[in-house]
């Protein structure tokens, strides 16, 4: 980014606030704005419109992650980065949970702090290659599997533009994606395509609706596992693998993911067509 990067600094200690400032001006940092407590933060904020906030966690009344928690919530795109001598377990799992985008452990040095700072300001461009990646690789992940376990051809209609939503053809299964950034699958199939799909792979009627379910559920894990394989292999820094599956059964159904943004579209066969989703959430957290 052209220009200082512009911080906020939030700590109830005078004295804190006086040596972050000269870290942080060392860094060629410009300090904008310094608060001590939720009653001057959102106004401190307004006021100096920072690149980035860096947050104390043990003040009186509320606490670093009450006030990350309520500046995200005033502005969703806040960069906060928590600066406290408490570090551990429980406290990264609160700071992750409030939406900090980083931690560092005082006393701060210096050159983790502009590292960390530095880190969450560069443009992501592991996560751009991930979203430009995504929806392909699964699409070709897809078309193996039909290939291998159906002997059959596919062809792809791209569903415009990025949505959460969506309301179920029949049978829905969701596979949460973990890794470096999170993420889901969802593939969406009437029931009459998943019975055919099953007799196919079953050489066989399915017994019952069951066995539609678990057919379902195997292929849309097996997609997900094909796809995460070749994205890891892509960039072994994504470290992407898939969670147990889902299973919704009935048509009204509704699927909604709000924090990721989802690319879809619809795998067509001569037996019916599969509506496949896949997303990631931009995630990352700088712990130092």
């Amino acid at each position: 980014m052209s220009g200082a990067i512009r911080v906020m600094i939030v700590d109830d200690s005078p004295f804190s606030r006086t040596v972050l400032a000269g870290v942080l001006e060392e860094g060629g940092c410009e300090v904008v704005g310094e608060a001590d407590s939720m009653e001057s933060l959102i106004q401190t904020y307004q006021e100096c419109r920072p690149d980035i906030v860096t947050m104390d966690i043990a003040m009186p009344g509320a606490d670093g992650f009450e006030c990350t928690k309520v500046l995200r919530l005033y502005d969703q795109n806040a960069k906060v980065v928590l600066c406290s001598s408490m570090k551990d377990e429980e406290s990264e799992a609160e700071a992750k949970s409030a939406g900090a985008v980083g931690y560092v452990q005082k006393p701060v040095d210096g050159e983790v702090l502009m590292r960390v700072i530095n880190n969450v300001l560069s443009p992501d461009t592991v996560y751009g290659n991930l979203e430009a990646w995504g929806l392909d690789i699964f699409k070709e992940a897809l078309d193996q599997s039909v290939t291998r376990m159906m002997k059959k051809p596919v062809s792809f209609e791209d569903i415009k533009g990025c949505n959460s939503q969506h309301s179920s053809q029949g049978i829905t299964v969701v596979i949460g994606i973990i890794g470096r950034y999170p993420g889901s699958l969802i593939l969406d199939v009437p029931t009459e395509t998943a019975e055919a799909m099953s007799a196919i792979i079953l050489k066989r009627p399915a017994k019952g609706r069951d066995e539609v379910m678990a057919m379902a559920a195997e292929f849309a894990n097996v997609i997900g596992g094909v796809a995460c394989s070749m994205l890891n292999k892509k960039d072994k820094t994504f470290g992407l693998k898939v969670a147990p599956p889902s299973v919704f059964y009935g048509t009204t159904t509704e699927i909604i993911c709000p924090d990721i943004t989802a690319r879809s579209v619809y795998a067509d066969m001569d037996f019916g067509r599969i509506y496949m989703s896949v997303g990631f959430k931009r995630g990352f957290v700088l712990w130092m």
